[in-house]
């Protein structure tokens, strides 16, 4: 499990800080030391947890532009825009080696169960990579990144606001939202043609005439 982990995270929560409990109930008869690892469990797993979140920070995404909930609830209710990546851009598929767990885009599995909690189960990333089945309409992807690597950090509570950059190259489109405004449309036409790296198109999602359906087309 520990191997597992990125270098910042083992950096921060070195095995040795496990060891030590470990080899303690070791000594202990099997189904004794079964029983004792449970109830460090919690607290570790809460340690580790606590650790990745001020290490490791998460880009989430979504494969569907056209869901009403989505649009609803993270659109200011229609009245924002959407930036459409090109999944395939180099951007997103940054791992420095076959194992590297971070800098790269990751499915996100929705489930019914929560990621396992037993220190011999437990897999680093689940905590990034799992979410309710509730969630499923999100469709979900993710990228992973250290955020110490972050090129700008806003001060903020509870946890400081870290931003990344990304080539104008990797946009393939602004969608706006069908309530967007004539101001909206003016302030992405003038952000695109601020740098000569843009070559993303301007479209909008507007209501379908007779279903509960959006339907995307270009400005």
């Amino acid at each position: 499990m520990h191997e597992a982990l990125p270098v910042e995270v083992r950096a921060a929560f070195p095995l040795s800080r496990l060891l030590p409990i470990l080899q303690e109930y070791a000594r202990t008869k099997h189904v004794e030391m079964l029983a004792a690892l449970r109830s460090v469990t919690s607290p570790a797993v809460a340690l580790i947890q606590h650790k990745f979140d001020e290490l490791i920070g998460a880009l989430c995404l979504s494969e569907q532009p056209d869901s009403l909930l989505m649009w609803s609830h993270y659109a200011s209710s229609h009245t924002g825009f959407v930036l459409e990546f090109d999944a395939h851009h180099d951007h997103f598929w940054q791992q420095r080696s076959p194992q590297d767990e971070l800098r790269h885009l990751r499915r996100v599995v929705y489930r019914d169960t929560r990621p396992s909690a037993t220190l011999t189960e437990l897999d680093g990333f689940e905590w990034f990579l799992v979410k309710s089945s509730h969630w499923s309409y999100e469709r979900e992807w993710r990228i992973l990144r250290a955020l110490s690597e972050a090129q700008k950090i806003i001060p903020a509570k509870p946890h400081p606001i870290c931003l990344f950059g990304f080539p104008p190259s990797a946009i393939s489109s602004v969608i706006l939202g069908s309530r967007a405004s004539a101001e909206t449309l003016a302030q992405v036409e003038a952000s695109l043609g601020s740098h000569s790296g843009y070559r993303a198109t301007i479209r909008r999602a507007m209501p379908d005439p007779t279903h509960f359906h959006l339907n995307i087309r270009d400005v």
